[in-house]
């Protein structure tokens, strides 16, 4: 019963955890897809509104770039700190009148991953709870097979004994006889009910 219930855990925690993370990992990317959009609702709307540049909300998601065809840039404040292209993709978009924006957005990361997480521990919950299920299915699977060599143990070393009983019975047969007969069968008798025989 032990076994079945922890075969039982196990799996309902493995589950959760690929559940968990699937669930935990949409979370995260939609989060930070709502971050990427808002930058560029940002940067349009300063464009439209004749801005040198653009003050965007999560500098650490985007960078815009946009040159006019008749030679004006106009970038996202952030270009102008520390800017590390390789952590960031990149496309580059042109008209046929010669305007063109490049757009760059930040790779994700496991860092930012494991940050969002710390930010919202409700979005990890399931997997959380799966892995503690797994553990306590692990735990009973552990306990279930410590207890059954134990008492595989316990039988084979009664049952040696009983033997062990049962042949110093019999070498006292010639000396005493009967009464070495009948304990030979009531040492027999006990070794049969103990260990599931009918007597």
């Amino acid at each position: 019963m032990k076994r079945l219930l922890g075969l039982a855990f196990c799996l309902l925690g493995v589950f959760l955890m690929l559940f968990g993370s699937l669930t935990s990992f949409e979370l995260y990317a939609k989060e930070r897809q709502r971050k990427i959009n808002i930058n560029m609702a940002g940067f349009i709307l300063d464009v439209y509104n004749g801005a040198p540049s653009s003050k965007i909300l999560y500098p650490e998601y985007s960078t815009v770039i946009l040159k006019t065809q008749d030679g004006k840039v106009i970038t996202t404040e952030n270009l102008l700190k520390v800017f590390d292209e390789s952590m960031y993709s990149s496309d580059l978009y042109k008209d046929k009148r010669g305007n063109e924006i490049y757009v760059y957005v930040k790779k994700p990361t496991l860092g930012e991953y494991l940050y969002f997480f710390l930010e919202n521990p409700l979005s990890f919950g399931v997997l959380v709870s799966g892995a503690l299920m797994l553990f306590v299915g692990l735990f009973l699977l552990f306990t279930a097979e410590v207890k059954a060599v134990t008492s595989r143990k316990e039988i084979d070393d009664g049952f040696i004994n009983g033997l062990k009983a049962l042949r110093l019975t019999l070498s006292t047969s010639r000396i005493i006889p009967e009464e070495s007969l009948n304990q030979a069968k009531r040492i027999l008798d006990d070794i049969l009910k103990k260990y599931g025989g009918k007597v």
